[in-house]
């Protein structure tokens, strides 16, 4: 699919994805370039991956490059929201500094949603805050087991960060 004479726009984005996700060995720097280094990032991946080590990204091995940039980019994303003060899985009745901003998430979603709770600014998770997280699942067909675990709070703060670009 992407070869060394492809274009330079189509080649930096494959070179993006190897920076994150690729052998931190092989350095590839997003020159638009398919360099020696993008070759052995792609072949490394490849074998990584149980393909056929090529050095050539076809549409399985971009699909597969995507899908686990992807899944890297939002860990990345979900480190850098919880600042540290969130620590998984999140249990009911208990208390942590980052139940005070989840059931402000909930809330506004829940609000969004057309949905009426008694959801209040607080560090418990609380019956109402497993009430609200069970409509919330149903409402993003999200998989939701009675604890917060990483995985849920990502998509919920995906979810949280749309409405909020929709009302501004």
């Amino acid at each position: 699919m992407y070869r060394i004479y492809d274009t330079a726009s189509a080649i930096r984005q494959i070179q993006i994805y190897l920076a994150l996700v690729g052998n931190p060995d092989i350095i590839v720097v997003p020159s638009g370039v398919y360099d020696d280094n993008t070759r052995l990032s792609v072949e490394d991946f490849q074998r990584e991956q149980g393909f056929e080590t090529t050095g050539v990204v076809n549409l399985e091995t971009f699909d597969k490059l995507y899908e686990v940039y992807v899944i890297m980019r939002d860990a990345q994303d979900l480190n850098n929201k919880t600042h540290s003060f969130i620590s998984f899985p999140i249990l009911p009745g208990k208390s942590s500094e980052g139940m005070i901003h989840i059931n402000k998430m909930l809330a506004e979603l829940l609000n969004y949603y057309g949905y009426t709770h008694n959801l209040r600014e607080s560090s418990f998770y609380s019956g109402e805050s497993e009430r609200a997280l069970e409509i919330l699942s149903e409402i993003l067909g999200a998989e939701y087991n009675g604890a917060i675990n990483e995985n849920f709070y990502i998509r919920m703060t995906k979810d949280y960060d749309s409405i909020s670009r929709f009302r501004r």
